[in-house]
C-alpha cells in the first residue's frame, strides 16, 4: 500500500532520462550534468526509486545502461559516469510488477506513446491515489518521443490501459528548480495532516523559514479552507518576494501590484499599526535568537485570516521569515 513506511518514496526516475543516442559530445555532458545536479539531493536511498529493469536500457546506440556505467568502453565521459555510477547506487531499486507494464499514454490529446518502465510505476502509484513525480531530465535524444515534449510540472496523463482508460495527475521533474513545485502539489492534492505540512514545509518553500510558533488552529477558517490559499501564498513569497522588492526598488505599492496580478493579496502593516506601541510588538518573532519584526502580511479574506512575515533576512541567506498565523491581530 502506498504510504506504508517502507514503500515511502515519491520519485521515480524515468528511463527517458537515461536515453542519450544521438545526442553530440557536448549535449551528453550536458544531459548527464543534468541528471546528477536533479539526483544530488535526492539519492539518499529512499526518496527516488529506479527500476531494475532501468540497467538494461539502450542508453547509446547498442549500449546498455549497466554497459555505458561499467564497461571502459561505454562511452561515457570518465568523471560524469563516476558521478552517474554513485548516485544511481543511491536510488531505492525497486522490481516491477504487474501494474507496472507500460501501456499507452497521452497528454491534452496528443499522440498515444509508449512510457517507460519507471514513468509506467509512476503512474501506477499515482493512480493508487499518492502523489508522484517522474524525473525524466531536460536534454530529449531526438530518436526518443515519449513524454519528452511534456513540460516539467503537473500533468493529467491519459492512459489506454487494458481495463480502460483513464486519467491521473502525474508531476514531471526536468531540473532540481522544479521540485518545490512537486512538493507543493503533494500538500494540496493528498490534504496532508497538519503536521505533516510542517515536515515537508523547507522542500515546498526553499526561500522561507517557518516559526516552530505556527498553528492552524489560530486562523479562523478550517484547515480545509485555509491549505490551498495558505499553499499558494507562501510559495509565491517563497519564489518571488524578495525579487519584486529589489525590482521594484522598494516600492511597496508596485511589490503588492506584482503581487495582486499574481493572485493573492499581501501589503505591510498600516501606519497606524506601526504607531501603536502594543501592536507593532506584537509582529515581533524570535527566531534563533535573534528578535525580527513581521511587517508585511498575506489576507486570505478582507476581516480574516492572515499570515505576518518579514522582509528578507541577510544573515538567513535572504529568506524570509514566516512568523505568525493569525485570525487578525489588532492594528
Amino acid at each position: 500500500m502506498p504510504g506504508a513506511p517502507d514503500d515511502d518514496y515519491r520519485m521515480v526516475l524515468g528511463e527517458e532520462a537515461l536515453d542519450w543516442r544521438g545526442l553530440t559530445d557536448a549535449e551528453l555532458r550536458r544531459a548527464l550534468d543534468t541528471l546528477a545536479d536533479l539526483l544530488e539531493p535526492l539519492a539518499d536511498g529512499r526518496k527516488v526509486a529506479l527500476m531494475t529493469s532501468a540497467y538494461d536500457t539502450e542508453c547509446l546506440p547498442s549500449i546498455s545502461l549497466v554497459d555505458a556505467l561499467y564497461s571502459p568502453d561505454g562511452g561515457l565521459p570518465h568523471s560524469e559516469r563516476r558521478r552517474l555510477q554513485v548516485l544511481l547506487d543511491k536510488c531505492r531499486s525497486v522490481e516491477p510488477e504487474d501494474d507496472d507494464v507500460p501501456q499507452p499514454v497521452r497528454q491534452d490529446n496528443g499522440a498515444w506513446s509508449e512510457p517507460s518502465w519507471g514513468m509506467a510505476h509512476a503512474l501506477a502509484r499515482a493512480a493508487g491515489g499518492r502523489a508522484m513525480s517522474c524525473l525524466v531530465g531536460s536534454v530529449a535524444s531526438p530518436r526518443r518521443t515519449t513524454g519528452l515534449d511534456w513540460p516539467s510540472g503537473w500533468l493529467t496523463v491519459e492512459r489506454d490501459a487494458d481495463a480502460g482508460r483513464d486519467h491521473v495527475a502525474l508531476h514531471l521533474l526536468r531540473v532540481s528548480e522544479d521540485e518545490a513545485d512537486f512538493w507543493r502539489g503533494v500538500l494540496t492534492r493528498e490534504l496532508v495532516p497538519e503536521d505533516h505540512f510542517f515536515a515537508l514545509s523547507d522542500r515546498a518553500f526553499p526561500r522561507l523559514i517557518l516559526s516552530d510558533s505556527l498553528r492552524f488552529h489560530h486562523f479562523d477558517g478550517s484547515y480545509t479552507d485555509v491549505l490551498p490559499w495558505l499553499v499558494k501564498l507562501l510559495g509565491l513569497l517563497s519564489d518571488h518576494f524578495a525579487d519584486a522588492l529589489l525590482i521594484c526598488g522598494g516600492d511597496q505599492k508596485k511589490v503588492q501590484a506584482r503581487f495582486s496580478a499574481l493572485g493573492v493579496d499581501i501589503s505591510p502593516e498600516s501606519p497606524n499599526t506601526k504607531k501603536n506601541t502594543k501592536a507593532w510588538e506584537q509582529r515581533l518573532v524570535s527566531y534563533e535568537g535573534e528578535t525580527y519584526r513581521c511587517e508585511w502580511h498575506g489576507k486570505r479574506l478582507w476581516d480574516r485570516d492572515r499570515v505576518h512575515f518579514s522582509l528578507p533576512i541577510k544573515r538567513h541567506d535572504d529568506r524570509i521569515l514566516i512568523g505568525i498565523f493569525a485570525e487578525h491581530l489588532p492594528v
